[in-house]
């Protein structure tokens, strides 16, 4: 499989409908973390997968997905790993060409930086993050080493390490980096601002999450 696959978490912004409509309408495979899967179908979108414990979902949901012709991968809620993590190890099963996460960044921290450790863990694919608020993608020694995002100029722009790291450029921003080291979620490259339409960020060696808001027009480039 060379397309991306969507994967959504079960913790969508509430009111942001008008959001993730297009984005499930538009994938081309997507697996539903738990009550994610019937949300989707509400919004239009039968996913290809549905994958958890369900222990968040209405009672009789694998049933009822099952009906609907969805591969349901069921797992005890006494599991060591997360739904998200589930997901991804479903989508590398297929041979994915990359991966776009949503609905799955919550104002629980515990879970949220459970969910970036997932996305860190997945960075030897081209992972995105597509969020009602934000988009990011994950740059590391291990995948995508380098993008060129498209912006508004002015966009806040943040480039944090989730590992530790070096050989870090960022050019056509405010405060510029070149072959610059980048500690561990260090604030260096926290809140920059774009001066212009385009946006290069790579490094040598580690994982960054560039971070753009929503209102960026962000998009990546190879």
């Amino acid at each position: 499989m060379s397309d991306s696959v969507l994967i959504v978490g079960s913790a969508p912004v509430s009111g942001a409908e008008s959001f993730y409509r297009p984005l499930l309408s538009a994938a081309s495979y997507v697996i539903a973390c738990d009550a994610a899967a019937e949300w989707c179908i509400a919004l239009g979108r039968v996913p290809e997968v549905a994958v958890g414990d369900f222990d968040s979902a209405v009672a009789g949901a694998p049933e009822r997905l099952r009906a609907r012709e969805v591969d349901v991968r069921q797992f005890p809620v006494g599991k060591d790993e997360s739904d998200l993590a589930l997901a991804v190890a479903v989508a590398r099963s297929l041979g994915t060409g990359g991966l776009v996460f949503t609905a799955a960044y919550t104002e629980r921290l515990d879970h949220t930086l459970a969910a970036i450790g997932t996305a860190c863990a997945a960075a030897d694919l081209r992972v995105t993050i597509e969020e009602p608020s934000f988009r990011a993608t994950i740059l590391s020694d291990r995948g995508l080493r380098s993008a060129v995002i498209d912006v508004c100029s002015g966009a806040t722009i943040s480039v944090l390490a989730l590992e530790a790291a070096s050989g870090v450029s960022l050019h056509g921003l405010q405060y510029p980096l070149q072959d610059a080291d980048l500690p561990l979620l260090s604030s260096l490259g926290l809140s920059n601002i774009a001066l212009s339409d385009q946006v290069t960020v790579s490094l040598a060696s580690g994982t960054l999450l560039v971070i753009a808001s929503r209102g960026a027009g962000y998009a990546l480039q190879d």
